[in-house]
């Protein structure tokens, strides 16, 4: 959680900047022929807009991939959560 969160405000802060860049309106003829001359080379957040919003060619395969994994990394979690509490025990074979 903490790992997302700061991912989250480096990209908000870099979103921000990028935003900034792109709306300056009121700018002096200099300053424009400057912002001019860096935005040539395009950075950012329009280099990435493209595949980020871009659907996955297989998405039903995917979602159908990503449940399945999730259902058995929660049933294997919760299999090993009962072993170690005791509740599965070899002397006593299918009881819970």
């Amino acid at each position: 959680i903490f790992l997302s969160g700061i991912v989250g405000l480096i990209m908000t802060r870099i979103l921000r900047k990028d935003f900034a860049r792109y709306n300056e309106g009121a700018l002096t003829e200099e300053e424009r022929e400057e912002a001019n001359k860096e935005m040539r080379e395009e950075t950012g957040w329009k280099l990435v807009y493209g595949d980020v919003f871009r659907p996955p060619p297989m998405a039903t395969l995917l979602s159908v991939y990503a449940g399945t994994g999730c259902q058995l990394l929660v049933m294997s979690l919760l299999t090993l959560a009962f072993a170690v509490l005791g509740f599965l025990s070899p002397a006593n074979r299918g009881a819970l």
